[in-house]
């Protein structure tokens, strides 16, 4: 991911190390970031498809089992929605954050890479690897 070429000439500080680390953590933030993001969206979708479930299976008046923590409680339809409501919005704010911080992550890898490119130019790779 990051590498220097060694044949090079090209001196490198302190500083330029520090760059390097930071944007090495910044990268591994950014992709762990990134999972639980995907995570976080999937668990949103989850609850949808619940509800969309919930909906079309039952009659306004017949309970329901919900599960908190690692049990399950038998619950009203409207007592199960409003759960529902609850974990969505709790969820899409976890996901709000988990953006923000992303956004906040590649802003500063854009400005590292800017800065070690500007130094190093092709001496210096900081592209993710193909998978």
């Amino acid at each position: 991911m990051t590498s220097v070429a060694q044949d090079s000439d090209v001196h490198i500080t302190y500083e330029d190390q520090q760059k390097i680390n930071r944007f090495a953590r910044c990268n591994a933030r950014h992709g762990d970031t990134k999972e639980e993001l995907k995570l976080k969206e999937n668990d949103l979708q989850n609850l949808q498809d619940a509800e969309d479930e919930m909906m079309i299976a039952l009659d306004s008046d017949e309970k329901v089992p919900f599960m908190v923590g690692e049990v399950f409680i038998m619950k009203s339809q409207d007592e199960s929605q409003e759960a529902i409501n609850a974990q969505r919005e709790a969820l899409q704010e976890e996901i709000s954050n988990l953006n923000g911080r992303a956004g906040e992550l590649q802003d500063t890898m854009t400005q590292l890479k800017g800065d070690l490119y500007a130094k190093f130019g092709n001496n210096i790779n900081l592209e993710p690897e193909e998978d």
